[in-house]
């Protein structure tokens, strides 16, 4: 980067972090502008000539270190994809490809730091490897289903492989927007890859019995606590005291809530027990609600399709909710996932429950990409304990990448998702410091590399495989965006002062005008489809039903 262009990104980070102030409020919005910063410097200029040969093509993909955990995973998914094992998903993959170098395949990805996988790491990879150029599409987190189904629509061919959140599959696949995967798995694919798949995973890009997609983001919740202060004997002492309990990583909102008042009490205005993104417009409300809601026994809908928010259950998941913000570090009503993230890197809150990148920028790893500079640095580091969110966590949204079904080059489009969802070369992007896509993998889980990155890197994989095994599902059917807005709007009433039972009750109406306007016909259908999921209610979990993994 030379002086020019190091000016022009400084202003430009300058004015995304002024704008992020202002009040930039969702977590996708955080995301495109984090990873605008976070990626400048190793995406400025050219996205990577030619590579000469693989010890350079190595270092230039992230620019690791080739005695890194990163670097040695970056080494291992090159080594895999030219040496073998021959019937290795990701070697078959590349020398099925290599009949179409020259060709450019145009990848969708949510813009920011989800991109700056494909651009920067494993997209030049894959032209090294295949001749094959990959275009990495940045659009908003809207605009990855709206813009696949309008080109798809129009006939353009303009997207090769999208990125869907699972929600979207049942709508993309029956409206012809994506193509099943079945066949070409059949050809190409070592099946055992499959088996690598968490069980909760495994099943989200299936419907109607075929595969429309292969999972790509372990976005599961868990729980991140300070265990410096829950094993403080002082505190310990006094909790025992009080309670008659042990202080311990909570197993139920009811302990939660008294732990969290407990180190609020004890230990405020220094630290706080707890902290959430409540912000309206931010996800959070409707990813909290529902994973507590369906732990109380909660249903989504009755026979008749109805929605069944207004219940004993929905009360008792905001009665719960509102004695959490009453523990909360003040503001947490305005808290959105970044400010959320940084109390507690900087020591304000003692417990949080979010996505997987928590653990991580805790560990102080995402920090060690150069051009982080607006995270704060953890002065937790060390510190930082995992555990199972109370009851059943939400997998909240993640990505499958998917076929577009206009792909002018379908074939060579699918070989290069096999390739980067493959077992050696899927470990060495969720391990980039700067991306997020999460562990999915069973060999994620086990991996010695990961579990080298940070201190507590093994327990903090481990946790991610136990939550995962008991955890819930967004609804994943069409209107669930409109759903979980309606579920933000009700939680911001109560916020404010709203009737708990009144609030569901205006909720479940909105849930019945969305049901109505999409057919309820077809709505129950989808949602028949979406019940079939391990983790679709908290009585199917993946533990529950026999399939959990045990690390």
């Amino acid at each position: 980067m030379n002086e020019t262009e190091r000016r022009d990104f400084q202003a430009g980070l300058e004015a995304e972090v002024d704008a992020f102030m202002r009040g930039e409020n969702t977590r996708r919005d955080f995301i495109r502008k984090f990873g605008m910063a976070t990626g400048m410097i190793a995406a400025s200029g050219p996205i990577l000539g030619m590579m000469t040969d693989w010890a350079v093509a190595q270092q230039k993909a992230e620019m690791a270190d080739p005695s890194s955990p990163l670097g040695k995973a970056q080494l291992a998914a090159l080594e895999a994809s030219t040496k073998g094992p021959a019937d290795g998903s990701a070697f078959r993959a590349v020398e099925a490809a290599k009949q179409f170098s020259g060709v450019t395949l145009n990848l969708t990805s949510e813009a920011g730091l989800q991109a700056l996988d494909p651009r920067n790491f494993s997209g030049p990879m894959w032209h090294e490897l295949t001749g094959i150029n990959v275009n990495a599409v940045e659009l908003a987190w809207p605009d990855l289903y709206s813009k696949s189904v309008a080109e798809h629509i129009a006939t353009s061919g303009a997207y090769d492989v999208l990125d869907v959140a699972p929600m979207w599959t049942p709508s993309l696949a029956d409206g012809g927007v994506i193509q099943p995967l079945d066949d070409y798995i059949d050809k190409y694919m070592n099946k055992a890859d499959l088996e690598d798949f968490h069980p909760l995973y495994k099943a989200l890009p299936t419907y109607k019995g075929k595969i429309w997609g292969f999972f790509d983001d372990g976005d599961v919740f868990a729980l991140y606590y300070r265990k410096d202060i829950f094993e403080d004997p002082k505190m310990m002492e006094a909790y025992q005291a009080k309670f008659n309990a042990k202080l311990e990583p909570p197993k139920t909102w009811k302990e939660y809530n008294q732990i969290a008042q407990f180190i609020t009490d004890q230990m405020a205005p220094n630290t706080y027990g707890a902290g959430h993104f409540r912000k309206a417009g931010s996800p959070g409300n409707q990813f909290d609600f529902l994973q507590q809601f369906r732990g109380n026994g909660g249903k989504l809908f009755d026979d008749n399709m109805k929605a069944a928010l207004a219940s004993d259950a929905g009360v008792a998941t905001l009665r719960s909710m509102l004695e959490s913000n009453k523990a909360s570090i003040p503001g947490n009503n305005e808290l959105d996932a970044v400010s959320l993230w940084a109390a507690f890197l900087t020591g304000k809150v003692a417990m949080i429950y979010s996505w997987p990148p928590s653990g991580r920028m805790a560990g102080n790893y995402s920090q060690s990409a150069a051009a982080i500079n607006f995270i704060p640095k953890s002065e937790i580091a060390g510190k930082v304990g995992y555990a199972v969110v109370p009851g059943n966590p939400e997998l909240a949204t993640g990505f499958n990448k998917a076929l577009a079904a206009d792909s002018a080059n379908p074939e060579a489009a699918y070989l290069l998702m096999q390739w980067m969802v493959s077992p050696p070369v899927s470990l060495a992007r969720v391990m980039l410091p700067y991306a997020l896509r999460d562990p999915y993998r069973l060999s994620h889980f086990k991996s010695d590399l990961y579990a080298s990155l940070f201190p507590g890197a093994k327990d903090y994989l481990v946790n991610l495989s136990n939550s995962a095994n008991v955890a819930v599902l967004d609804p994943i059917m069409p209107g669930a965006q409109d759903y979980f807005q309606s579920i933000d709007r009700m939680c911001t009433a109560v916020w404010a002062g709203a009737d708990p039972k009144a609030s569901l009750e205006t909720a479940a109406a909105e849930w019945d005008a969305t049901t109505d306007q999409l057919g309820i016909d077809s709505q129950k259908a989808f949602y028949a489809e979406y019940l079939k999921l391990p983790g679709a209610t908290a009585d199917n979990t993946v533990e529950k039903l026999g399939m959990a993994v045990k690390m």
